[in-house]
């Protein structure tokens, strides 16, 4: 065929069906590129999406699978655990070691430290006195035992009874100082202004209440188990109340302190109040946490509580009320982030932009570990909004990518100002974090009654979440301002 293709060089030109063959030829060729072209271009999807689902299954795998119930797996879920199942079983018949690597069939090795690792042994108190536990007879045939043969010692450790209520007799003395023109009253630190509740009851009330999350009922009840006291719910509401009149004014100064701070993290969420929609406000920095409960989202509780003045720094999300209050805002990229997930897989058009986003993130992160000189953070800056606006040029059809790019635009100038802000996070995950208390809280008790109950709860909510961020014990330090 070839060498006859050969001798008749002109035969395309005479022969219809040889240029026609010769024409599909050509076509199959530029087909068979173009599908080349759209292979790469599927890998480069798929790698991405696997690269997604990756980071997806790490954020939300511990909120997943385990606890599903039986009814609604697959068939092929079932057997998938059967299997598992028994390679478990066969792997402890043999013997084999499963701690470390996680095993082929996806399942976790052995919790615990591994071979070959130190143990870390909890740290025992001195014994305080030594029992000697002796026998003289045998249990079983009553027979005279004589002296022990042998000895070992075992150190247990154990909590004291709880101790019975006290109470004391106060003979307060009354004086008038001619000076001042006033009378005096004699002050002890173990006898408060009012109430019949010492120091050690008041604060124990308040830790059980706020610290942990007991109802009035549950803490009345606990104090009958303990301590045998009498205590009555509305009691232990009237001791949160003295003690939060007592915190008022270390509640101001931390108010105060953010004032003057930096950077200040704020995020806000819903609290009901009588039944009512109200929000909680979470204002904090390194060292303060202050709660506010109002029945606004607007700007004003930013001014009420940083004050008109405040010349710091906001990391926040994309409520329009910061923006509305200061221009100097960060937002916060953990919330983009979540916005981009919440897109379906489905819309090719969010594909690109998740895959930019986390980019520009990541070099930017990278790019700050180095701390570099103010000059570079600007160029930087610009080199992020340069590529973020990319983003915002191109038409989308998706309604929902039409959206995100919109809450991109929309915060523009303020997606960068970590970058040439050293004091200032990219996220506002810190103020999300002050917010779990109180959510928990929130879930536990439905509703707050009325305002005298969101002012208690903002003053002992906000001391004890500031004395953990400076390293101190909540109880002590009420203790302290308790006994003045």
């Amino acid at each position: 065929m070839i060498s006859q293709a050969s001798s008749y060089p002109d035969c395309e030109s005479t022969c219809p069906k040889v240029a026609e063959l010769k024409g599909k030829i050509e076509a199959l060729k530029e087909e068979n590129t173009n599908l080349r072209q759209e292979k790469q271009e599927a890998e480069k999807k798929l790698n991405y999406l696997k690269e997604r689902h990756a980071r997806l299954w790490n954020k939300y795998r511990k909120v997943t699978s385990s606890n599903k119930p039986s009814s609604k797996k697959t068939r092929y879920e079932k057997e998938e655990e059967k299997r598992r199942k028994r390679e478990r079983k066969k792997r402890r018949k043999g013997g084999e070691d499963t701690g470390g690597k996680d095993g082929e069939d996806g399942e976790k090795g052995k919790p615990g430290r591994k071979p070959g690792h130190e143990p870390a042994w909890r740290e025992k108190l001195e014994p305080e006195e030594e029992i000697d536990v002796t026998q003289d007879r045998c249990d079983e045939c009553g027979n005279l035992l004589g002296d022990p043969i042998g000895q070992h010692s075992r150190v247990i450790e154990d909590i004291p009874d709880p101790l019975p209520p006290t109470s004391k007799q106060f003979n307060i003395f009354e004086y008038y100082c001619e000076p001042c023109d006033k009378e005096i009253v004699a002050t002890h630190p173990d006898c408060p202004e009012t109430g019949d509740f010492g120091p050690n009851t008041l604060v124990q009330t308040t830790l059980f209440k706020f610290e942990y999350r007991l109802p009035y009922r549950k803490v009345s009840d606990l104090f009958d188990t303990l301590y045998g006291f009498n205590i009555s719910e509305a009691s232990v509401l009237a001791a949160a109340e003295r003690v939060a009149n007592r915190l008022d004014p270390y509640y101001e100064e931390v108010k105060m302190d953010l004032r003057d701070a930096e950077a200040v993290h704020v995020d806000e969420t819903s609290f009901s109040v009588g039944g009512k929609g109200w929000w909680l406000w979470s204002f904090s920095d390194d060292e303060h946490v202050l709660y506010r409960l109002v029945n606004s989202r607007g700007s004003g509780v930013l001014e009420e509580v940083l004050g008109e003045d405040f010349d710091g720094w906001i990391i926040c999300d994309g409520l329009s009320a910061y923006p509305a209050f200061t221009e100097k805002l960060q937002r916060c990229w953990s919330h983009l982030f979540r916005k981009v997930e919440d897109v379906p897989n489905e819309y090719e058009e969010i594909l690109p932009i998740d895959k930019k986003l986390h980019e520009i993130y990541n070099h930017l992160n990278g790019f700050l570990e180095g701390d570099p000189p103010p000059s570079e953070r600007e160029e930087k800056k610009r080199w992020g909004m340069e590529n973020m606006k990319d983003l915002t040029k191109k038409e989308y059809e998706e309604e929902k990518v039409a959206e995100l790019i919109t809450y991109i635009e929309n915060g523009m100038e303020y997606w960068f100002t970590f970058v040439i802000e050293p004091d200032v996070d990219p996220t506002n995950n810190q103020a999300e974090r002050n917010l779990r208390e109180p959510i928990v809280i929130r879930k536990i008790i439905g509703t707050l009654r009325n305002e005298k109950g969101t002012r208690i709860f903002e003053r002992i909510m906000t001391m004890i979440a500031t004395w953990k961020r400076q390293g101190l014990n909540p109880k002590e330090e009420m203790l302290k301002i308790i006994r003045g």
